[in-house]
């Protein structure tokens, strides 16, 4: 089909045209908006997705902060638990070693009370005739007094002290020595004979003592004294030549000369 073209008057023209330029400015604001809205809408429902991602986010992160609190909490009450339970044990400590240190002092106490009761019953290291021999206390002390008392000239008391040394120490090493100094005593006494009857048992029972040299030359002091002159000769005789080196045989044969006048 061939259409024909339909011809209008110019002013017809110009009306159309005019009508339609209304038309077209009408529509395309319309248009315009309609664009404008749609892109909002896609704007908020980002804004609205982006909002709900970050609650979430936010409220995760609370949780999170919420837990931390809690194990913080819980942290909290261990260690204030635990600090309780040092404070106990160092309060235990403390009592312990309180009580350690009161049963130290208490050893200690007994220790040094045992001591001072051990101590005189504790032998002693002493130097006697030139050597070093071990002693009881007791048997010092008692030794020690009948020696100042015949310093002091009590020859009477000493001369009962050193017969109950020996009596009471018949295996001490002062025993020579007591046994001499008892002699002496009696000689200072005037009981020669007594006198004499201890420097024997010294001579005979003391064999290597370096006492008997002087006891010898006692001895023969006493039968000088007693009027036994041969037996005081025999005595001297025996002394020099036993003991040829020694003081006492010096002073024997000084003696021995007056004695054969």
């Amino acid at each position: 089909m061939i259409m024909k073209s339909i011809q209008l008057p110019a002013r017809a023209w110009r009306q159309t045209l005019v009508a339609l330029s209304l038309g077209l400015g009408a529509v395309l604001p319309a248009h315009a908006d309609l664009f404008a809205d749609n892109d909002a809408r896609r704007a908020i429902l980002e804004l609205r997705s982006q909002f709900a991602q970050m609650q979430q986010a936010q409220q995760a992160q609370n949780q999170q902060i919420q837990q931390i609190r809690n194990s913080l909490l819980d942290l909290s009450g261990r260690i204030d638990q635990l600090k309780g339970e040092i404070a106990q044990l160092r309060g235990k400590q403390d009592t312990t070693v309180q009580q350690l240190n009161q049963s130290i002092a208490t050893v200690e106490a007994g220790q040094k009370d045992l001591a001072q009761r051990i101590a005189p019953l504790e032998p002693v290291s002493v130097q006697i005739d030139g050597q070093t021999v071990t002693v009881q206390p007791a048997e010092k002390n008692a030794y020690t007094a009948a020696m100042t008392a015949f310093r002091a000239s009590q020859f009477d008391a000493a001369a009962s002290q050193f017969k109950a040394f020996v009596e009471q120490y018949p295996a001490s090493p002062y025993l020579p020595g007591a046994e001499y100094w008892q002699a002496n005593s009696l000689f200072a006494l005037q009981r020669y004979k007594d006198a004499a009857a201890v420097f024997d048992a010294l001579i005979s029972g003391h064999a290597d003592s370096a006492r008997v040299p002087d006891a010898m030359l006692g001895l023969a002091n006493c039968q000088v004294e007693l009027r036994e002159v041969r037996a005081a000769r025999l005595t001297l005789e025996h002394l020099i030549r036993q003991f040829p080196k020694s003081e006492a045989a010096q002073t024997a044969h000084d003696r021995l000369a007056k004695l054969r006048r």
